[in-house]
């Protein structure tokens, strides 16, 4: 695992303005890993759920939690636009600020199951066999994620193929707000808070894995998106 961790700056000198004038803080974190393992989840949530039991060693592969690349990235940014204007004009459009939160992620692997006893073992787990041709598509899309002619049924035998053969989608979202604090002139204590707050604020459609049983007839497809754009808005009084 190779990781970057945070690394807060100030922006000194932008488009001829100085630190005084602007003032941009960020925070960057970052995550290279792979993780491999032959448990589908912990002891407490399913144990190995493995495919044959006294074959333990078929079980290895890509971890359910093996998200190869993260990027997260928090941000500030205090607008200089009217810091110097006086009366009711600088009480309202000076001290605006923005603040958000860039999230880009891997998708992680999942696995492919069938879900009627062709193997005739009475098997909770039961994988299917691969047909030689390859999983991976060129250009992934929520009606076609992967290759579904490269699996066939496992008939009276145990299927050959690894656990979480393959990637589900990515995720890219971008959370965006917006604050001003206005101070009431009869008492220093006393003032406004204002937000306006956008959750995936460029609305980037971020899917859920596809249909993972063989023998569905949504097998491959995604029929499911994670939330799409949310906004809020909040007003807080502190005195």
């Amino acid at each position: 695992m190779l990781a970057a961790g945070a690394n807060p700056k100030i922006v000194d000198h932008i488009a001829g303005m100085s630190a005084r004038d602007y003032a941009a803080r960020d925070t960057r974190s970052s995550a290279i890993l792979k993780m491999i393992d032959d448990a589908a989840n912990t002891t407490t949530e399913g144990g190995c759920q493995c495919q044959n039991p006294r074959n333990i060693k078929a079980e290895r592969a890509s971890s359910l939690f093996d998200q190869r690349h993260v990027l997260t990235i928090g941000y500030v940014w205090d607008i200089p636009f009217a810091k110097t204007w006086q009366g009711p004009a600088g009480a309202l459009l000076s001290g605006w600020s923005f603040q958000g939160i860039v999230s880009l992620a891997s998708g992680s692997p999942f696995d492919i199951r069938e879900s009627s006893d062709t193997q005739n073992n009475d098997g909770i787990y039961p994988r299917p066999t691969l047909s030689g041709q390859r999983i991976s598509v060129p250009n992934p899309s929520p009606s076609n994620w992967f290759n579904t002619n490269a699996f066939a049924p496992s008939i009276l035998v145990y299927g050959n193929s690894p656990r979480n053969p393959v990637v589900g989608p990515g995720k890219h979202v971008f959370d965006l707000s917006l604050g001003k604090i206005f101070k009431m002139p009869y008492r220093e204590s006393h003032s406004l808070q204002f937000r306006a707050e956008f959750f995936n604020f460029t609305n980037h459609p971020n899917f859920y894995r596809p249909e993972t049983a063989f023998d569905n007839v949504n097998f491959g497809v995604v029929t499911q998106a994670l939330e799409s754009r949310q906004i809020q808005f909040g007003l807080k009084f502190v005195y």
